[in-house]
């Protein structure tokens, strides 16, 4: 018998504050079905191949701080517009704006989608237009 709990809508600002503090708060957040996407990345499912995906992605990030512009709710999802400012370990520092949206089933995260262009954290050029 599955028992359904009421969402708790501040996971998804607990989930950036973790990510600019404590990563591994930032992935207790993530159970083994939760569906993950950045951008246009495919998408992966799952807290060990999260952890793997973000590695990946943060291997030249020495630190990042998000900075919450907007909050979006409904019954089970945040969308949270944000900035993302990151510190490069070369010492470069530079902010994206960036969209997230969040589905929480109880206190974990479901699904995170992030809408961004990460060309400048990954060092890959953007598309021509």
């Amino acid at each position: 018998m599955s028992v359904e709990t009421t969402p708790d809508l501040t996971v998804a600002r607990r989930l950036l504050e973790a990510a600019d503090t404590d990563v591994v708060a930032f992935f207790d957040f993530f159970t083994d079905e939760t569906v993950f996407r950045m951008a246009n990345s495919d998408v992966v499912v799952g807290k060990d191949a999260i952890t793997t995906w973000v590695a990946r992605y943060l291997g030249g990030v020495a630190g990042m701080r998000h900075t919450i512009l907007e909050e979006f709710y409904n019954e089970d999802t945040a969308a949270l517009r944000v900035e993302v400012t990151y510190t490069m370990t070369s010492g470069e520092s530079f902010t994206l704006p960036a969209v997230t949206r969040t589905r929480i089933r109880g206190d974990k995260v479901a699904e995170y989608l992030i809408y961004m262009d990460p060309s400048p954290v990954t060092g890959t050029p953007q598309a021509e237009k």
